[in-house]
Formats: C-alpha cells, structure tokens, sequence
C-alpha cells in the first residue's frame, strides 16, 4: 500500500486543480467485487478507536473557530458511479473532496484506491490542514489496511 498517482479519467478530475491532492491504494483479495458503496461504509461507517477518538478531538478543537463539526461523511456524498463516490465537505476556510474508488474485479482482485484533494480558500485553510496534514497520510493508510483485514477476515469465516 502506498502513495500513487493520482487517477485521471474519474469524477475526481472534476475538483482539480487542487493546492494539495494525494492518493493512497491497496490491492485487496476478494471473492466478489467491492462496490463504491461498500468501500465507503468499510472506511468511513466503521472507524477504529483511535481514529473516532481523533476525530472527536478534531471537533472540539475547531468548533470555537466556526468549522463544521455537525455533518456526517455519509450526508456529503457530492457524485457517484459504478466504481467511484466522491464527498467533500465545502467550507469558508478550505474545501475538500474525497474519492473512493474500485477498481475492476479480476482474478479474485481488486484495487480500492482513496484519493483526496484540498483547495485552501484563505490563509487559515492553509494553516488548519497543515496541522492535520499529518494525520490525514496516517489515517488513510490505517483504513486501507483495516479494510483489507476486514476483506480477509470476513472470507476466513465464510471458508470454515
């Protein structure tokens, strides 16, 4: 798993150019093909401990500032089709767009693939995601690799 290139020909060409853009992707063994859908609960409906403990540390921290602390990822789904969903939650200091993208299923394969890309709208967007840049690399890599175990996990009890 690793940082990749980012993806041209999907919907997230649609929110570019981008101040910062990433792209993180993970080949996953599965037996049926993972929908954008599925993809997206596995990652976002499902978080480990340490991650919703951030997130909750992230909203207090920002709530004084006037930052969106309300929405839920599921509420801000923006376009999808049959192999991506794009999110993104538009704010006064920055807006940010997420792209959960499968690839096709091949050979008990499949490459899922979550690509973000942020556009600072004032000088405190920039400073808000530098502070979380960090975090954001780390997070990512952790629920690609949490779903892969997911993935395997799920297709050990359905074998035994």
């Amino acid at each position: 798993m690793g940082k990749t290139k980012i993806y041209k020909g999907g919907l997230i060409d649609n929110y570019l150019p981008a101040d910062y853009s990433d792209s993180f992707s993970k080949e996953v063994m599965a037996e049926e093909s993972i929908t954008p859908d599925a993809f997206f609960d596995m990652a976002f409906n499902r978080f480990p401990a340490w991650i919703d403990w951030l997130l909750k540390l992230r909203n207090k921290i920002v709530k004084p500032l006037g930052l969106d602390t309300q929405s839920r990822f599921s509420d801000s789904v923006c376009e999808k089709n049959t192999n991506e969903i794009i999110w993104g939650m538009p704010d006064k200091h920055l807006d940010f767009h997420v792209s959960m993208w499968c690839g096709e299923h091949q050979n008990g394969k499949q490459e899922l693939r979550i690509t973000t890309v942020v556009k600072y709208n004032n000088w405190f967007g920039r400073l808000y995601f530098f502070v979380i840049q960090p975090f954001h690399g780390i997070i990512i890599k952790s629920m690609l690799k949490g779903i892969k175990n997911k993935i395997e996990i799920n297709k050990e009890h359905s074998n035994g």
